[in-house]
C-alpha cells in the first residue's frame, strides 16, 4: 500500500487512492475496448455491444454492494446500471435482449469498510465523459444514447464533489480497505473487458 502521508503531515484519502490505482487507471485507458470508442469508424452496433458489456459488469457489482447495506457513499454511484439500461432501451434493445446479456461472475471482494473504494472507481469513471461523448456523437450521430457517458444533467459531478468531502471526513480510518477495494474493482473491470463475450441473444 502507498504511503498515506503528505508533506504537510495530513493524511489524504484521495491521494492514497490515486497512488494505489494510478497504473491500473492508465492501463485501462489503453484497453482496446476503450480505445475503440475514439475510432472514426465506430458503429452503433459496436457501441450497443459495449454498453451491454458494461451492464454485465456494473449490474452484478451494484447488486453485491447493495447487499452490504446502503451508505451515503455507495448510494451515490448506484444509478450506473439504470443509465445503461436506459441507453440500451433507447437504442432499440428489448428486455429480452438485456436479460440475455452475459453477467460478470468474478466480482471483487468488497467489505463495508471498503465501499468508498468502489464509489471512487464508479464515480471517477464519469469525470472524462464529455470528451468521450463528443467523439461518440461525431461518429454515431443522433441514433445513439449517452446516459451512461453523457450525464448532461451534471448529477454525477455533484455526486463526485459530495463524495470527495465524505471520503476525507469519514474514510481516514479505512484507507487500506478503501484502496484494496478500488484496486479490486479496477482489476475485475480490466479482466471482464479482456475476455471475449459469450454469444447470446441476437
Amino acid at each position: 500500500m502507498p504511503d498515506h502521508s503528505l508533506e504537510r503531515g495530513e493524511p489524504s484519502v484521495i491521494g492514497a487512492l490515486r497512488d494505489a490505482t494510478r497504473t491500473l487507471h492508465e492501463n485501462l485507458g489503453s484497453n482496446p475496448a476503450m480505445l475503440r470508442l475514439f475510432a472514426g469508424d465506430y458503429t452503433i452496433p459496436e457501441y450497443r455491444a459495449h454498453l451491454g458489456r458494461l451492464l454485465g459488469f456494473f449490474e452484478p457489482l451494484e447488486i453485491a454492494v447493495s447487499r452490504l447495506g446502503s451508505t451515503e457513499s455507495s448510494s451515490l454511484a448506484i444509478q450506473r446500471s439504470s443509465d445503461l439500461r436506459e441507453d440500451l432501451h433507447i437504442m432499440d434493445a428489448t428486455e429480452r435482449d438485456i436479460d440475455s446479456l452475459e453477467r460478470c461472475r468474478t466480482l471483487p471482494s468488497i467489505s463495508r469498510a471498503g465501499l468508498r473504494g468502489y464509489t471512487y472507481v464508479v464515480l471517477g469513471s464519469t469525470l472524462g465523459a464529455k470528451v468521450i461523448v463528443k467523439q461518440l456523437r461525431s461518429a454515431l450521430g443522433p441514433g445513439a444514447s449517452f446516459r451512461f457517458y453523457g450525464d448532461e444533467e451534471g448529477r454525477y459531478q455533484a455526486a463526485w464533489t459530495s463524495f470527495r468531502s465524505d471520503l476525507e471526513e469519514h474514510g481516514k480510518n479505512d484507507v487500506d480497505a478503501i484502496c484494496a477495494t478500488a484496486v479490486g474493482v479496477f482489476d475485475a473491470y480490466a479482466a471482464w473487458f479482456s475476455e471475449p463475450p459469450l454469444r447470446t441473444g441476437r
